[in-house]
This record gives C-alpha cells, sequence and structure tokens, in this order.
C-alpha cells in the first residue's frame, strides 16, 4: 500500500481555493491555507508534483507540533531522509518540511525565452479554472504574447499532466519507490486525448507571435493552436465544432497597472471594439487590482482579488 503523504502546497495570494479544489480532483484530501493548500492522501507528494497545475512548490510536511520538540523531529527527519535539504519553521506550529518537487513547479520546460512581463504559467492555469475552462469550448487570446494563455489551455484541453516531461526531488530521495512513480506517471498519460476545439491565439506583433509558435512547439501542441498576427480589435473568435456556434471562452492578459503602461490605453480600446464579436462567449480578464478602473464598457459578473508577481490584480469575468 502506498503511504499516505501530507503536503503543502503553495500558491500565489488569492489561488489558495482554487489550488484546493484541483488537489481535491487529483484524488487529495485538501484545504485551502493562508498561501496555498494543505493535502493528504496516498502517494500525495507524488501526485501533487506531476498532476498540478496551480501548485508552485510542493512541500512534504515531515513533522508538525510544538518548537520544543522541533530538534528530536528534526533529527529524526534528517535520519529518514539523509542529504536532502529540510525546512525547518518555528511556526507556531513548528514544522519539518522536505520541497519534494525541488524547483518552482511554474517551469513546464516548454518556455523557449522570457519575454517582457511574462505570466507564470501556474497563474495563467488558475486563470483558465478559475473561468471553468474544462476544453470543451472554442478558446481565444487575443492578445497573446508569448501564449501562455493559450498553452495552458491547449494541455489543460488535452488532459495532459504537467509534471509528465520533468523529474522531481522526491525521485531523487532515499527509498523512493521508482515502480511507483512510473506506474503513477502511466495512468496520468492514459488521460492523455487530442484536442478537439478550437483554439485560436492572435497577436499584433509579430516578433512575440514567433516566440509563441516557438512555446507552443515546445510544449507539444503547435498543432492545437491557430496563430493569427491580427489586432485585437479585429481579431476573430472561432466557431465551435462543425463550423456552429458554441459558447467560446475569451481569455485576456491585457496592459494594466504599471505592467508595460506604453500602449495600454490602444489595448483596452482594442478589447472594447472586440466585445461586440464576443456575444455569447465568457470573457475573464487579468487586470489591475481594485481601486484602479478597468477600462471596459461593461460590469464584471465576477471577481477575484489575487497578487500577481507581488502586485495587487484580479481576475474578471465578463458575459459579452
Amino acid at each position: 500500500m502506498v503511504a499516505r503523504e501530507r503536503v503543502f502546497c503553495a500558491s500565489a495570494p488569492g489561488l489558495e481555493g482554487i489550488l484546493a479544489a484541483e488537489l481535491s480532483s487529483l484524488g487529495l484530501s485538501a484545504r485551502a491555507v493562508p498561501g496555498g493548500a494543505e493535502a493528504e492522501g496516498e502517494g500525495a507528494a507524488a501526485l501533487a508534483c506531476l498532476g498540478s497545475r496551480v501548485a508552485e512548490t510542493v512541500l512534504v510536511r515531515l513533522w508538525d507540533g510544538p518548537a520544543s520538540a522541533l530538534g528530536r523531529a528534526r533529527g529524526e527527519a534528517e535520519r529518514r531522509l539523509p542529504g536532502v535539504d529540510l525546512l525547518v519553521r518555528r511556526g507556531p506550529p513548528a514544522t519539518v518540511s522536505a520541497d519534494a518537487a525541488g524547483a518552482p513547479m511554474h517551469r513546464r520546460g516548454w518556455r523557449t525565452r522570457v519575454g517582457a512581463a511574462p505570466l507564470r504559467e501556474t497563474v495563467a492555469a488558475a486563470m483558465l479554472r478559475w473561468a471553468g475552462w474544462d476544453g470543451e469550448r472554442p478558446f481565444l487570446d487575443p492578445m497573446c504574447g508569448t501564449a501562455t494563455l493559450a498553452i495552458e489551455a491547449a494541455l489543460a484541453a488535452a488532459r495532459r499532466a504537467p509534471g509528465l516531461g520533468r523529474s522531481f526531488a522526491f525521485e531523487r530521495w532515499p527509498g523512493h519507490d521508482v515502480a511507483r512513480t512510473a506506474a503513477l506517471r502511466a495512468r496520468l498519460q492514459a488521460t492523455a486525448r487530442p484536442v478537439e476545439v478550437p483554439i485560436a491565439a492572435s497577436d499584433r506583433n509579430a516578433g512575440v507571435l514567433r516566440l509563441a509558435r516557438k512555446n507552443a512547439a515546445a510544449a507539444g501542441v503547435e498543432g492545437a493552436i491557430a496563430f493569427e498576427r491580427v489586432d485585437a480589435s479585429a481579431a476573430a473568435p472561432p466557431a465551435g465544432p462543425g463550423g456552429q456556434p458554441a459558447r467560446g471562452l475569451c481569455a485576456v492578459n491585457p496592459p494594466w497597472g504599471a505592467r508595460l503602461a506604453e500602449g495600454a490605453e490602444d489595448s483596452w480600446r482594442a478589447l472594447s471594439a472586440l466585445l461586440s464579436r464576443l456575444a455569447g462567449w465568457d470573457l475573464v480578464v487579468l487586470a489591475a487590482g481594485r481601486g484602479r478602473e478597468t477600462p471596459l464598457p461593461l460590469e464584471p459578473v465576477d471577481a477575484l482579488e489575487v497578487r500577481v508577481g507581488g502586485i495587487a490584480a484580479r481576475f474578471l469575468r465578463y458575459s459579452p
């Protein structure tokens, strides 16, 4: 029987509930806590590392308790995992943990070069999950930049677990069960499927589109995304299967706040011009935090306050 493990998975502030729901969908018992989610289950570390799109880190909780017992607990953990760097927190409660991932979880391995103001893959995945993206309807990002949102949408639609293409620190720990992890990888791989919905990504900048295509190819989803050089104001939302109208999802990360301030007004005007062609669609936008108006001519139907790169921001959902 696989040992039950307790893990703490960190997330960007504001995304704790989204992360907890994702871990629960993977089969773990999870709850949101400040800074992330705590989860428990058989092989929890491997499952979170291989399967979570939203987690920033995955820490195995080796012990927690009163600070007075921390020294002894650390010694026991060092004997259990010799040579593994431990993370010790004096609390309360005091904790002894080990980093199961070993590297930031947002590094999927497909980003060929970091562009200006990149959106983390984990935040993009959380934004899509919050918007209800399930890979069953058309998708559009009319300001795709280096295509983080479109690639994450394609990978989620393909049911491709984000950790299958990389190795993790826990796989090098003493006593690691190689066969069990291989079986989990095979089980997750078996859930993959072809992407059968149209996913469109466009941008007016030819240079970032070239980079976007390279990123999509590195992620193995270049055939699932239709790229086009066009201003957002003229972007055409794709139809559903068979050319039929469908309630699609438009997800976009336009310039906001202090990020890429130059040209921000033009981008928001272009997005406003697109709204009439998004009738019947859902629109989700990453925008500045509360107190800074979003220049769209309609009110959001839902909002979630988050922090992105340490900056206050919001996910906003509209129904044009």
